[in-house]
Order: C-alpha cells, then structure tokens, then sequence
C-alpha cells in the first residue's frame, strides 16, 4: 500500500528549518505518548509523541524496531498527535502539528517501516491530526481533526478523496472501523457518528448530555460500540447500527476525572473483555493509574490492574489477545490475554514535573542539586568537574525564591493568566495562546523575575514589563538563580539547563545537562554540539536532528556517531561556566560539521542468513527474531554508499563491542560475523574516509529459544600487559613503564584466580613489545579468545596525539625517527590499528588500560575514543615525561599504583569479594588525582564505557 501524494495536492511554501537541532535520544519517548497502533498479525507496534518522534517496537518483547523522524521547527511544529500502520506493517502513517510552518496548512507524513525512509506527504489539511486509522481492509484512511475541521477519508493507495464531514461544533477525537469498513467517530462536541465506508453519515447521537465522549472502540462481532468520557467516570456501551443505549459498566470503586481510553480485548480462550483508563485509580487505594477489565464483553464482573504512575491515553487490543497501552509516565506497557500486566511502562527521563522544587543551584552556576523521581535521593552535578555526587550536607546551595515583600506573584503554576500585584490592581502578564506559566523564580536584588511557561522563558522587571522571552525546548517545570545571575532550568524534554547573561545583557543557553533516569548516565552539551559525558556512557543520549525538504527524510546523527569531532570535556565545561572562547575555536576548527553529517555514507540491508554448523546458511529477517539451532555466525548482505565524504571502515558490533572491522567499496559487500551464545544484539555502521563521523546501519535483534547467557566464571581471564622503557632511540627511553606492566599483570593473575577458570598472561617488554610485536600478540590472543572469556590490554609507554586530526599514537619499542609526526605515523601504533586488532578478540568482556606519557600536547580526553569505537570498557592516563620519570613509590607510576589497590580490594566490591570494571574505573578516577597531589603534580585519569546498559563484569575477587 502506497498513499502518493500527488501533485494536485501540493502546497506553495517555504521549506523547514536547515540550522541543526540537538535532540535528546534515550530509546524511549520523552514526553507525552499520544497514540498507539499495530499491525495485522500484532507484530509491530507504533507510538508518537510530543516529543516529535515516531517509534517502532517488536511485539510481544517491547525491543525497539527504529525511530522515525518527521520534519521539526520551532514551538509545536513536528510534535506527533496520531499514528496508523498499514496491515502488513511496511507504512506508517504520521500526523499532528505537522507542516503548518512552512505550507500554512497542515499534512500527514508517509513512511516506509523498514528503510525509514519518508516517502510520501497528504498535504492541503485545515487542522492538526488528532487520529489516524485504516481500514482493516487496507484500502481507506480516515483522520479525525482538531478545531471544527471534522473528518476526512482517503483511498489509502491513491491519496484520493473519498468523503468528509466539516459539521462539527468541536474536535473529532477518536476513529474506529470495522470490517465491513463502517468507522465511529467521537467528538468534543458531545456527538458520536457513523459513517460507511465512503465517509456518508448513518447515525449521530449524543450518548450522554452535556458530557465529552473520547475513546470509543467497536466490538469484535461489530454489534456493539463502547464509548469513554474524558470528563465523567463512565463506559456506555451502544449499538452500532443505531447508537442505542444498551449498558453502562460498573465503575464502584474508582475515583478520578474521567475513562478517555476504551476497547475490547480478547483474552485468548475465546472470550471478549471490555477495558477502559485515562484518570482512573482506585478509590482509597494506592496511587498510581489502574485499567478496569470486565469480563463478558462488560456484562461480568470488574478487576482492576495497576498499570502506571501517570495518565493512561489509550489502549489498543492486540492480534494475539490482551492489549498494549499508553501513559504518560512517558511510556507503553502491555497487558495479556489474561489481563495480568505483562509489561509496564518504562520512563528513562527524570520526573521534573513532581520534582522540580528540588532543584538548587551554587553561587557560582556551577553545581545543581535535583532528585529525578520523587521518593528519589537528591544528586549534585559539578559542571566544573564533570561529575554526579550525593549532596554535602554542609554545602549551601539555593531553590528558586517565589515570595517577596515587592514582587508579589499570583497563580504562577499551571495556569495561563499569571499575575503581578493583588486585587484590582493586580496586572496579568499576558502569555500565548494556549501557554501555561510552570515555575517562577525572582531575581537577586529584587530586580525582576522569571517565569517559565511551556514554551519560553520570561523575564520581567520589578514592576511586571516583559523584557524578554527565550523559547525552549520544552515546558520549564523549575527554575534556580544563582547569585552571579545564571539561571538554571528543568525542563520538559528531561534537561537542566544553564543560562547566563550574554554581552547585550540578555539570556542566552550556555548548555544543557541529561541525566539518564539510572542515575549514572549523563551527557553534558553546549548549544555548538559539543560534549562530555558520563564514564558509564551517555554519548547515545543526545543527537543532531537535521531537516532536508519538507518531503525528504531528515538525518540524524547521535554524539556517539560524531564522538571524534564532537567530545570535547574541557571546551564543553568552559562554556557551562561562561567562557565560550575555547568551543569557539573548536567549532571553528571542524568546519561545516552540518554539511558533512547531511553527506554521510548510507548502509542499506541486503540478505541475511544464520550460518548453521552443516556449512548451511537460514535466511533471517532484518529487525529481529529467533536464531536456528546450532547457529555460529551470521552472514550480512550490506550496500555501502558514498555521498561525497569517501568510505572509511565498516564496522559490525555484537552486543555493544565491534566484532568486525572491514574496509567496503561502494556497493554490495557480504561480511560473515561470529556470533555469541545467548541472545545476540547486532549493529552496524560505516565511517565516513577521515573516520570522524559514522552513519548507522540495519541492525537485528537474535535470540536463541532455551540458551541464556554463560555466567560469569565460565571463562577465562587473558591478559596482554606491555610496557617499555628501552626505545630504539634511547631519548625516548622511560624507567617504570616495564615495571608497571609487570605489576598490573601479576595484580590481575593474582586476583583473578579464584574468579576465572584460567588466567592467562601475555607480558611484552622493552624489544618484544616492537609494532610487529605488538599486533603478533593481539593476533594471537584473538586466536585464543572464545566470548565466555574477559581480555585485558595494559600499554604503558610514550603516546601522542596527531593533528589536525586528533588521532592516538602508541610508541612501540623500535621507533627511531622521532623528527616529525608524518615519521611517526609510520612507525607507531595508530588508533585504527589497535581497534582493528581489538575487533578480532571475541571475549565477551574486555577492558582497556592506556598509561602512556607524552612530551607534547595529550590529553586524556583524545584517548575515550578508543573506547566509544570498540564498545570496550577503557581506563587510560597521561602524563607528561618528567612526571613519568618520577615514579610514585619507587617502584610504580601513578596509575598502576590505583589500578594494583584497587584490584586488591580499595576498589568497591560485591557481597562475594568481587571487584568489577565499574568498581575499579570509579576508584581509579578518583585516586589518581590524590596520589598525584601527594607529588606535587597534577594527573588525571578517565574512566569511559560506551555499554548501552551499563552491564559490568568482575576482574577480582578479594579474600574476605
């Protein structure tokens, strides 16, 4: 099915916005779910948002299937009200504030599921889309629309017209057909209509004066029509054919402001139940938002399943019985055929609507105290340092003043007339239409104040005269001054950000802070794109939304496809702080970063197949599904690219670490990549020729029926440790980067032995550890490594890094030209030579451990690379040469020393005696700098994994 829009329909206008948008990305909805939909055979599942996106899942399990991008701009303009699928699941349907700021109307988006690809518009509509539906049939789509707009229906092939009704008096809310193509239609002027499949009308009724009906969903049998209130706590049940009214459900025993969201379910055994939620819970009971089930088709009895915290929006019946939902927690869940709750939702951004009082800040601007959930243990992040901590009690940090002997401020939360003064002389401060003011702070000095609304930040002066408004990218739920004037934010899209006075004295965005809901994962962000993130990750969390033609697919880039041109710590947390100079002149230094990420190369599915043990190859889909029995490895069909910035690498990643690196032509390229016992997550992506940015490709999810995951100590511990001291050119040569090899080496046998089956350690010095030596080594612990095992790599020695283009450079022990970098690069151990050897080690588990020393310009922070390309946990170190020659205890460097206290129990360990790589990479940041201040010198260490869900795994066990 294909819905053209054809060129009758096009509308005159401008085209979105080109400036690129930073958008937070959590794989998950951020904001408010507005609709669900399903295909036939209840294997895909849709949901939009507000927060401009379109989902994909795969039913039963909830895996994300992709994200679909419609065209954004300002305020409303691309948030997604409505959603269908076609039966089949190969188009998606997409609608809401869609296309009004460039064609002056609205219009519906057409997508293609498995390419993501935009591939058609429905222009010329007079109003948002609050519904979309198609037939079972597949041959119509209706839309119900805002305002008086009513309803229209298409021949979903052709684009045409088929029918419309514009006699509404209020917002058509909801469409459900059935399978004779007949559609119901609720509506905010109390009215429900039928309608046969060319869109004439066959009955109207108002099932209940002066109440608003909302949900309504047809019965399986197509006999009877249930019908939700959003403002009575009530279901009335009526016939289709003549909207009678034959039954109202028992609602005893729950409380609320109405049941928006109805629909019949199948519970697997041949029975139909009635469902209905929206603002529901239960009387007396617990908080939280139930779904009332009963059984009969609504004649038997109810129960009540707690589903969410939040509002509940809608329930959709599945192919397989039970039904998913939507709620505003953000999230959907899942009920099954036996209305047990199979799944509910999952919220990964914090709750700053419920706790946004919490939110302090620092003289400075630079530490805000906030508590991501209620109940929730408050947190600080230092914007200096780069880091979440708990509170110190003794630190004095300040919330948002709201009262004031002068600046007296009425009806300032949740409510669109916000005033200054009581009274009669009180004055409104007028706000946009349909913009409700959230949170209020005033000013030091009593100056003026702040009010956040949905959309902008306001500030006025003392007596109530606007100032100036800064638009937001979402509703500002808590505001802090701090007393230097910088203003920090809490808001909608799950941020906290900073503004601060720029030179004209008005507001401007100096960054922005993501705090994952785990509590560990972050992203720090200037307005340019620059960034720093947590060391657990958090460079997935936000992306570069990019807008081409209003009909052409938009591009997306996370920070972690651009992480070598856009991880920048030092340059990003100057400009939380005020100083903008040093992002400038990185900005400046990447050139048109929008430009080349509008060229990336394209990585296009060709087949797929499970290569079994008989030599055999099993067809598989592109998504996911179930591994065959005795499958070892994958083959991928892959179609590369170019779009004007050359081909780099093509790297394939298996349950977050690369698993192959190869170097592709245009075209198609078949790549063979083994796979791991248990389930298998698969990733694909090609670099762009200079390697600085990386385009996604198709991915699968495997599982394998009745397999688990190896526990832990079912493998082996292998471990290459090298260091040298003696170069070829012996000005290079250092004294302890040997013997903290050897020590870090000897640590790990030693406390590994009651953990792993075998530990086993590789240990190169001086002359063995030459290039040649080096990459023999990683050749053969590739040969050797199976994924049960965990892998080691220590490299303590001289390092470097390149320019322009930033690239790390390992020193093996034969380098003897030293008088230039191009002399260098040939002599030395690239970055791009160290992950394509580490792409070759299929441990499951591996941890890299960089402790180099630089005679130039090296920061740590060129090092975290290494780890966001191989998907491995990494610990790295730099120091300068005269500091290295001076170790710390005569024996060690800095680094080996928190690595060998560590790994001997400094570290945090578990109820068993264990130490793990989040445990050790925590303790060793935190160590470093102590021992180095003990010298008199200043080193630090970064700690970087780009796990997407922060499993760790144990290096030691201590005896207890």
């Amino acid at each position: 099915m294909l819905l053209l829009a054809a060129p009758a329909l096009a509308q005159p206008g401008g085209q979105p916005p080109q400036a690129p948008v930073l958008r937070v990305e959590v794989a998950a909805h951020t904001a408010h779910i507005s609709r669900l939909a399903t295909d036939a055979a209840g294997r895909l599942l849709a949901s939009v948002s507000d927060d401009k996106t379109l989902r994909l899942w795969a039913l039963p399990g909830g895996a994300p299937r992709g994200v679909l991008r419609p065209p954004i701009g300002p305020d409303a303009e691309g948030e997604l009200y409505a959603v269908a699928l076609s039966a089949d699941g190969s188009r998606a349907f997409a609608a809401g504030y869609t296309g009004r700021s460039w064609d002056g109307n609205f219009c519906i988006y057409v997508f293609d599921t498995t390419s993501r690809r935009l591939i058609a518009r429905l222009p010329g509509l007079p109003a948002p889309v609050l519904h979309l539906a198609v037939s079972p049939d597949g041959t119509r789509l209706a839309a119900a629309l805002d305002g008086r707009a009513g309803i229209r229906v298409w021949d979903a092939g052709t684009g045409r017209l088929l029918g419309e009704d514009t006699a509404y008096a209020g917002a058509a809310r909801m469409l459900a057909f059935d399978a004779a193509n007949r559609f119901a239609v609720s509506a905010a002027d109390g009215r429900i209509r039928v309608y046969d499949a060319t869109g004439r009308k066959l009955a109207e009724k108002v099932p209940l004066a002066g109440a608003r009906p909302y949900g309504i969903a047809i019965s399986p049998d197509a006999t009877l029509l249930a019908v939700g209130y959003e403002d009575r706590l009530r279901v009335d049940i009526l016939a289709l054919a003549d909207l009678r009214s034959l039954l109202a459900p028992d609602v005893a025993g729950l409380a609320g402001e109405g049941l928006p969201a109805v629909a019949w379910a199948s519970d697997g055994r041949g029975g139909v139940q009635l469902h209905a939620a929206g603002y529901a819970r239960r009387a007396g009971g617990p908080s939280g938002f139930v779904i009332r089930r009963w059984a009969d088709f609504g004649l038997g009895p109810p129960s009540d399943i707690a589903a969410a915290r939040d509002t509940i929006t809608q329930l959709l019946p599945l192919p397989q019985g039970g039904l998913a939902f939507a709620a505003d927690d953000p999230g959907w869940g899942r009920l099954a055929a036996d209305g047990t709750l199979a799944q509910g939702p999952r919220p990964v951004t914090a709750e700053w609507r419920a706790t946004a009082a919490s939110l302090a800040i620092a003289r400075n601007g630079l530490r805000l105290r906030f508590a991501l959930a209620p109940g929730a243990a408050p947190l600080v992040f230092d914007a200096a340092e780069g880091r979440i901590e708990a509170p110190d009690p003794a630190e004095s940090l300040a919330p948002a003043r709201t009262t004031s002997g002068r600046i007296a401020v009425a009806d300032w939360r949740n409510t669109n007339r916000p005033r200054l003064g009581q009274g009669a002389n009180a004055t409104v401060l007028r706000l946009g239409e349909r913009e409700f003011a959230r949170s209020l702070a005033i000013l030091p000095g009593e100056r003026g104040f702040l009010l956040g609304t949905d959309t902008h930040l306001r500030r006025y002066d003392a007596a109530g005269v606007p100032q100036e408004a800064l638009a937001l990218p979402g509703a500002a739920w808590g505001l802090a001054v701090a007393g230097n004037g910088v203003v920090a934010a809490a808001l909608g899209d799950g941020t906290l950000r900073w503004y601060g006075p720029a030179e004209d004295g008005r507001l401007a965005e100096r960054g922005a802070l993501f705090v994952h809901a785990d509590g560990r994962r972050w992203v720090l962000f200037t307005p340019d794109g620059l960034f720093d993130h947590a060391p657990e990750g958090g460079q997935d969390l936000v992306g570069v939304h990019l807008n081409r033609g209003r009909a052409q697919t938009t591009e997306w880039a996370s920070f972690r496809q651009a992480y070598r041109a856009l991880f920048a710590p030092t340059e990003t947390r100057a400009r939380i702080a005020g100083d903008a100079a040093p992002a400038a002149a990185r900005v400046a230094s990447l050139g048109a970063v929008r430009e080349r990420i509008d060229r990336l190369p394209v990585l296009s599915p060709g087949e797929a197949c499970a290569v079994l043990a008989d030599g055999g190859c099993q067809p598989l889909s592109w998504g996911g599904g179930v591994l065959p029995e005795g499958a070892t490895a994958l083959r991928l069909g892959l179609v590369a690219e170019d779009r004007g910035l050359g081909l780099g690498p093509l790297d394939v990643v298996v349950n977050d670490r690369i698993a192959v690196r190869g170097m592709p032509a245009a075209g198609a390229a078949s790549i063979e990549v083994p796979l791991d016992p248990g389930p298998n997550r698969i990733a694909t992506r090609l670099y762009a020729e200079d390697r600085t940015l990386f385009a996604e490709g198709p991915g699968l999810e495997l599982r394998r029926e009745g397999e688990a995951q190896p526990p832990p100590d079912a493998g082996r511990l292998l471990v290459l440790a090298i260091g040298v001291d003696r170069y070829a050119n012996p000005e290079l040569n250092l004294r302890f980067a040997v013997a903290d090899a050897r020590t870090v080496a000897e640590t790990l046998r030693s406390a590994g032995g009651g953990l792993f089956r075998d530990v086993q350690v590789t240990l190169l010095t001086d002359a063995e550890a030459s290039r040649a030596g080096v990459l023999a080594a990683l050749d053969a612990l590739a040969e050797r490594a199976r994924p049960e095992d965990t892998f080691v790599l220590y490299i303590a020695g001289h390092g470097l890094r390149t320019e322009p283009d930033r690239r790390f450079l390992f020193l093996p022990a034969d380098v003897r030209d030293v008088s230039s970098l191009a002399a260098l690069r040939g002599q030395a151990l690239d970055d791009e030579a160290l992950v394509g050897a580490i792409a070759r080690i299929r441990a499951r588990d591996g941890f890299l451990f960089i402790d180099t020393c630089h005679a130039g310009q090296l920061t740590v922070d060129s090092l975290s690379a290494l780890g966001n390309e191989t998907g491995r946990f990494l610990l790295a170190a730099s120091t300068s040469v005269q500091e290295a020659l001076d170790s710390y205890d005569d024996r060690n460097g800095l680094f080996a020393v928190a690595v060998r206290e560590g790994l001997g129990g400094r570290a945090a360990v578990d109820g068993e005696g264990r130490v793990s790589a989040l445990a050790l990479g925590e303790w060793v940041t935190r160590r470093v700098p102590q021992l180095a201040a003990e010298k008199r010198h200043r080193q630090d260490a970064v700690f970087r994994t780009a796990q997407r869900d922060l499993r760790s795994f144990p290096l030691a066990r201590v005896a207890r």
